[in-house]
């Protein structure tokens, strides 16, 4: 075979493995369109988050946040970390362990009710967690979150009303509790929930003020806060509580989630 026939021989198979690859190229199926990324929230939280617990609301506010946004076309993974009796000194422990393993877009915090609670019954005359401690704690959930990458809100913890079940152990006259006083049992959590909102601030982070807008509920002729509380119990929220936080979180996470 000449020189010139050899060289043309090549230039032939090369052009027949141009054609291969072309026509199995073609053949390859095109990449599939990714669906938008679910949005992840995780609620973290004490009783007034948790569900399932004997005696709560039909459906706390988590389920019903995720039930409002899908509604509104956001494709949701809600991821409820509420657990009762805990404190924000509980939940910097299990952060790891019940927040950032999720790798979340946004978390949900709630916390004050048990940290500012007086355990009277066991001896104890201070709140189990100083005004301090809570606030450290809050403000180092925040910087954690936001060094993942994920959005913190918090949320004021929804004011309390004297109930057979709870605080007769807050009698003694030297703790400060006005018994007269329909709001008397939120004396220490009026203080911690005023922190919360300073922090909020001074942190420019989102805020779902619970404590005030169940008090406006409350002042609002025709209404009375024992509809948005559990009955007997005046702790927790009722059913039509978790209801309107989750349309108070439902509009702040919206606005964000557009602007985005």
């Amino acid at each position: 075979m000449g020189k010139h026939a050899s060289r043309w021989l090549c230039w032939l198979a090369l052009a027949a493995l141009i054609l291969v690859g072309c026509r199995l190229d073609s053949e390859k199926p095109a990449p599939k369109t990714r669906g938008k990324k679910a949005i992840r929230i995780v609620a973290l939280g004490d009783s007034t988050t948790e569900a399932g617990w004997e005696g709560n609301a039909t459906s706390v506010y988590p389920e019903r946040l995720e039930a409002a946004l899908e509604a509104r076309g956001i494709e949701v993974e809600m991821i409820n970390a509420g657990i009762s009796n805990t404190t924000s000194k509980q939940a910097v422990e299990r952060l790891d362990s019940d927040v950032r393993r999720f790798d979340p877009d946004y978390v949900i915090i709630q916390f004050g009710i048990n940290d500012s609670w007086i355990d009277a019954s066991l001896g104890k005359t201070e709140p189990r967690l100083t005004l301090d401690e809570y606030a450290g704690h809050l403000t180092t959930i925040i910087a954690t979150l936001r060094a993942d990458g994920a959005k913190p809100i918090l949320m004021t913890a929804n004011p309390m009303r004297w109930s057979a079940l709870y605080g007769d152990e807050l009698r003694d006259p030297a703790l400060g509790f006005d018994f007269d006083d329909p709001r008397g049992i939120n004396r220490l959590l009026d203080v911690y929930s005023e922190r919360v909102r300073k922090i909020a601030r001074e942190q420019d982070v989102p805020l779902v003020d619970v404590s005030k807008r169940f008090e406006a509920y409350d002042h609002t002729p025709g209404q009375s806060i024992s509809d948005i509380l559990l009955p007997n119990d005046d702790i927790h929220p009722s059913d039509a509580g978790h209801a309107l936080i989750a349309e108070w979180l439902t509009e702040i996470l919206m606005a964000d989630i557009t602007r985005d």
